[in-house]
């Protein structure tokens, strides 16, 4: 639908400053939000929280590239690089105890599947079906249209992250339902 209203309704295509792209943003800015708040409120799971809310503000710094190609292109990388290095480091450092175990039992759920699922469809599936170089210009030929590989591209990214907002809800949800929340230490 949101590929639909960008590329029919408001005629711009599928580009950085689309709602497709809004939506995605969103959706990973929630999810980092989401895991962090977690992993505040639930001290026995805090290593798998604080590492969720890093992979997805690194995957949200890596949405966000045009605003960090003002600064030079590729500079998204050191943010990234730098939120991963602190997320793994508080880890390391101040709750080790509490990762390992709950990334154990998180591997053993359903929402578990969602999120791979979606993880895969935005890794793998979007690239794959999103690259011009590999996949549209040979097929297309000399009919090849930008415009239909960013739409396919980003259109399976946004379905993607809905696998993985919901894993994620349907996770915390459970969490919650599950473990009351302990006070922080």
């Amino acid at each position: 639908m949101f590929v639909f209203i960008d590329g029919v309704i408001i005629g711009d295509g599928v580009g950085e400053s689309s709602i497709t792209e809004l939506c995605q943003e969103t959706l990973l800015l929630a999810l980092a939000v989401c895991f962090e708040y977690a992993a505040w409120r639930h001290v026995n799971s805090r290593g798998l929280f604080v590492l969720m809310a890093g992979f997805f503000s690194c995957m949200l710094v890596r949405e966000l590239d045009s605003i960090f190609d003002k600064v030079w292109h590729g500079f998204w990388f050191w943010p990234a690089l730098l939120i991963a290095f602190i997320s793994i480091s508080y880890v390391m450092f101040y709750c080790r105890d509490t990762a390992l175990e709950s990334i154990a039992d998180f591997i053993d759920t359903k929402p578990y599947l969602y999120i791979v699922f979606g993880l895969i469809i935005v890794l793998v599936f979007s690239r794959v079906f999103g690259s011009g170089e590999i996949f549209w210009k040979n097929l297309m030929t000399s009919h090849y249209e930008n415009l239909y590989k960013r739409a396919l591209q980003e259109g399976l990214e946004l379905f993607g992250y809905i696998f993985i907002a919901y894993g994620s809800w349907l996770m915390l949800w459970l969490k919650r339902k599950s473990e009351p929340p302990l006070k922080n230490s």
